[in-house]
């Protein structure tokens, strides 16, 4: 990064003024919101703006580098920044989204532990951008377990368990959720998780409360049946089974079975299928499906021309 220089003369090196307002916004310590254009081989994400390329190193997101796979999502985010050094013979305004949000961050979290200590139990309802989701090897398969949020874009460490991201029953999380979702949930405690380098706090959230249960739709019954044919998107594969989603029925995950030997295709993550349901029962929250075919491109051509296939 540019040698930093506090000592500008405003507008000096670069003719026409144009550093003039990212000079005042850094002596004044003020913020701007940005979303980039470019991130080059290092991860250092740019954008020109009226001839000023305004630059953020890698290590400016949250003060340390980001894995390089995941340049286009960085890309695509949005962030709020400071200003904190100025090239003026280059015309290059660099700024650390990490400082802006390190600055906020005590603010914040002072006013979550604020309203979880209240005796009027205050609730504590926050926005996170999804950063990771946790699993773990469970008889040689690997298991979601949940996810890790950014909370408020500051830095706060926020986890929601699987148990508490929906109000029934979620067997995994990919596919329904992926790195940079941002979810609405409830913060419910503080807690501290052990790592080498000691104790990391994060906050205990759920999102399950300020989710519809779909099994509670009244038109669910009547617009789904036994016999119905339908598409169903795979989200998740198990032994013996795997789990979808049926196109307009979102957040019911559905169990289904894997072709028979009559129907010879492979089930992908993330593929779509024409299948028919076999068992449903909203009492006891259970919905089956059988799939008979998988929707390639040529598939999805033929289903429109009516030469789909009507069996299963």
């Amino acid at each position: 990064m540019g040698k930093k220089d506090a000592s500008f003369t405003t507008g000096q090196g670069d003719g026409n003024g144009k550093l003039e307002k990212y000079i005042q916004m850094m002596e004044r310590g003020e913020y701007m919101q940005m979303v980039f254009e470019k991130a080059d081989a290092n991860g250092v994400l740019s954008k020109v703006m009226d001839g000023v390329t305004i630059r953020m190193a890698s290590t400016e997101i949250n003060g340390e580098a980001y894995d390089l796979r995941y340049k286009s999502q960085k890309l695509a985010d949005t962030y709020y920044v400071r200003v904190v050094d100025i090239d003026r013979g280059g015309s290059v305004v660099w700024v650390s989204h990490n400082e802006a949000r390190r600055d906020k961050r005590p603010e914040i979290e002072e006013e979550i532990n604020r309203r979880l200590t209240s005796k009027k139990k205050q609730e504590v309802r926050v926005r996170g951008k999804v950063i990771r989701i946790q699993s773990r090897i469970v008889q040689g398969e690997n298991v979601d377990t949940g996810v890790w949020l950014d909370l408020c874009g500051v830095g706060i460490l926020g986890f929601v368990y699987i148990g508490d991201w929906a109000p029934i029953f979620t067997p995994s999380l990919r596919g329904m959720v992926g790195y940079g979702d941002v979810v609405e949930v409830l913060v419910k405690e503080k807690r501290a998780r052990k790592q080498k380098r000691g104790e990391v706090p994060y906050y205990s959230c759920s999102r399950k409360e300020l989710v519809e249960n779909p099994w509670d739709r009244l038109a669910l019954e009547e617009k789904y049946h036994v016999g119905d044919l339908v598409r169903i998107k795979c989200l998740s594969l198990k032994e013996g089974h795997w789990f979808g989603e049926i196109n307009g029925l979102e957040d019911i995950q559905v169990f289904t079975e894997y072709p028979s030997s009559a129907h010879d295709f492979r089930i992908i993550p993330g593929m779509e299928y024409m299948g028919k349901i076999y068992y449903m029962n909203t009492k006891e929250r259970s919905l089956k499906a059988r799939v008979f075919q998988a929707l390639t491109l040529e598939g999805y051509a033929a289903e429109e021309n009516g030469e789909g296939r009507q069996d299963g």
